[in-house]
């Protein structure tokens, strides 16, 4: 459900969603939790979009991997507040917690493990309706903007 189209509709909702991110997403969980990390408060702000919806939200793009299935949007939030956590430690909430995210995910991209589910990333920044997060997709071949 968490990977749900957000789309304001009536039910029955779907949901669109590629094995490989599944797989990508628990992979993080687990490398976190190795570390140390609440990969068990993975949240999803953002997963399957319909094409109408990926317009609504202000994507242009007609080939978003949200709209394939491979794409989601995250963030760690451990304590409920609905916000990135502190994960660099410096007291702050900010780009700099998702992009300590992003290097976490720029690691599996780069192991024997992981690396098989290579796709795109980026951390982005607090705007007025979310917090930081970072995209993440399984496209096989490695893109950062």
């Amino acid at each position: 459900a968490d990977l749900e189209c957000k789309l304001d509709a009536p039910y029955p909702r779907y949901a669109a969603v590629r094995t490989s991110l599944l797989v990508k997403i628990e992979g993080l969980a687990d490398e976190m939790l190795k570390q140390g990390l609440p990969g068990d408060a993975i949240k999803v702000l953002s997963g399957f979009r319909t094409p109408g919806y990926n317009r609504e939200v202000g994507n242009r793009t007609k080939h978003s991997r949200h709209i394939v299935g491979d794409a989601a949007d995250i963030y760690i939030d451990r304590n409920g507040d609905n916000v990135m956590d502190d994960l660099n430690g410096d007291g702050r909430v900010n780009r700099k917690d998702a992009a300590f995210l992003l290097a976490l995910v720029d690691a599996m991209d780069d192991s024997e493990e992981y690396g098989p589910l290579v796709g795109g990333a980026s951390a982005y920044r607090s705007t007025g309706s979310h917090g930081p997060f970072i995209h993440v997709d399984t496209r096989g071949y490695p893109a950062r903007w």
